[in-house]
């Protein structure tokens, strides 16, 4: 095994380094995670906005069947308006909603690179575990050494 490793303390400061890229990766998760469900609200929220406009415009069509029937040679014009302007109105909410689930897409892809980026900051922070516990194990066996050697020349001078 021939491979050189870093002082216990260079070791010690990448781990450090390693752990605090964890830690905004997480902090980046959590946040994108917000996102996320600040967008789905939003996408259901616009869903309600729709079967409101829909219930709307299905009363309306009720109510020239039924009640307005009577009226309808006077009120044409505005029932005609009124739907036109629910029907619009239903358009936008289309439009929208569109865009919010464009948003909500955009936002869970960006959650997805943050759990990958955390899932490598995690890797990265195990591997400098690692060789901390290496650069350890590798000073406590030169240590051992160094004492097992020293205790050899005890024994091999002469003793006068």
């Amino acid at each position: 095994m021939s491979e050189v490793l870093p002082k216990i303390h260079e070791a010690r400061q990448l781990h450090r380094l390693r752990s605090l890229r964890v830690q905004r990766a997480r902090e980046a998760c959590t946040r994108a995670a917000a996102v996320v469900q600040q967008a789905e609200l939003a996408v259901q929220e616009r869903q309600r906005a729709i079967a409101q406009c829909q219930q709307a415009m299905d009363e309306l069509v009720q109510a020239v069947v039924t009640t307005l029937a009577t009226h309808l040679p006077r009120w044409s014009g505005l029932v005609a308006a009124q739907r036109e302007k629910l029907a619009d109105r239903l358009e936008r909410e289309h439009d929208a909603l569109i865009s919010d689930e464009h948003t909500l897409e955009e936002a869970q892809e960006k959650a997805q690179q943050a759990s990958a980026a955390l899932t490598r900051a995690l890797a990265r922070e195990d591997a400098a575990q690692g060789l901390t516990q290496s650069a350890q194990r590798a000073r406590a066996h030169a240590i051992d050494r160094r004492a097992e050697l020293e205790v050899e020349e005890q024994l091999r001078r002469p003793r006068a």
